[in-house]
């Protein structure tokens, strides 16, 4: 799939946009940025640090500070940096680490989560070795893979983190083949960006995203802005197909953000996404 420079400098944005913020449980406020939450969030960040020295055997205490810190770092700060990069580079940049931090300190959670819950799974993932994941491992595996990911955003594609892409992949892989079906088809989605994102060189890489998108409408029925936005920044861009790029976007504009209360706070950013893509139509078709 051909790509302009401006496109290759978004690839991982959305995606995680699309995967992470709709399993969110975060308040309306912190989708909008906030400055209380931006304040009082962080202030949180050192309760779950502290309940984690006291429990390092918890594994649900570092899958939840996990969370956390992929939510803030996506709901707040990558979406501020990413729109400060055409206003104040330097701001974006504070943000961009500010979030590459907190990516790091959720990866670690997570992993050392997933070698409590899985002897030597650091290795396992590393080989492609198989493991007998269940249903209850699926949340690790999606936060992990959105930490990985958020690290190769926040440091604009630094090669130390892209050596995880195809960890991601992997991850992915593995939670949907427990239950492709899994929160509101937050996994068709996924695996669908993963294949628009595809740098394998994958002929049928397009194919497979486009039929992973269908899959993730019909289970969303309609409700989820986010793959709408997501198949117009990584899918349309790509093609100059400024027509289809903007029926998308309108499409993602016009959901009813309480037809599905569980992709309400997802819904209202992507929308706000939407709302500015089209502001930047002229910088991003040529024709």
């Amino acid at each position: 799939m051909a790509m302009n420079k401006n496109f290759q400098s978004k690839i991982f944005y959305i995606f995680f946009t699309t995967i992470f913020l709709n399993s969110c449980a975060v308040k309306n406020d912190l989708m909008v940025g906030s400055e209380i939450v931006e304040f009082a969030l962080p202030l949180s960040f050192e309760s779950q640090k502290r309940k984690i020295q006291k429990n390092p055997n918890n594994q649900l205490f570092y899958l939840n500070a996990a969370k956390s810190r992929v939510q803030f770092a996506y709901g707040i700060l990558i979406e501020k940096a990413d729109r400060l990069m055409f206003e104040d580079y330097y701001k974006s940049r504070e943000y961009y680490n500010e979030s590459l931090e907190l990516f790091m300190i959720s990866k670690n959670y997570l992993l050392i989560a997933l070698e409590l819950r899985h002897s030597d799974f650091v290795d396992k993932m590393k080989n492609k070795k198989q493991i007998d994941f269940d249903e209850k491992d699926i949340d690790y595996l999606y936060w992990l893979s959105g930490s990985m990911a958020g690290t190769i955003q926040a440091s604009q594609g630094d090669p130390r983190y892209l050596v995880d892409l195809s960890n991601i992949k992997w991850l992915i892989e593995n939670a949907y083949s427990i239950n492709p079906d899994w929160e509101n088809g937050s996994l068709h989605a996924a695996m669908m960006s993963v294949y628009l994102n595809d740098l394998s060189g994958n002929k049928n890489s397009e194919k497979l995203a486009l039929e992973f998108f269908d899959k993730a409408e019909k289970a969303a029925q309609g409700l989820n802005a986010s793959i709408y936005v997501t198949l117009a920044e990584n899918y349309a861009v790509s093609k100059q197909d400024k027509k289809f790029f903007l029926e998308l976007l309108e499409q993602a504009i016009s959901i009813d953000l309480n037809k599905n209360k569980k992709l309400k706070q997802s819904n209202r950013l992507a929308q706000s996404r939407a709302k500015w893509l089209i502001t930047r139509v002229d910088e991003l078709f040529y024709m």
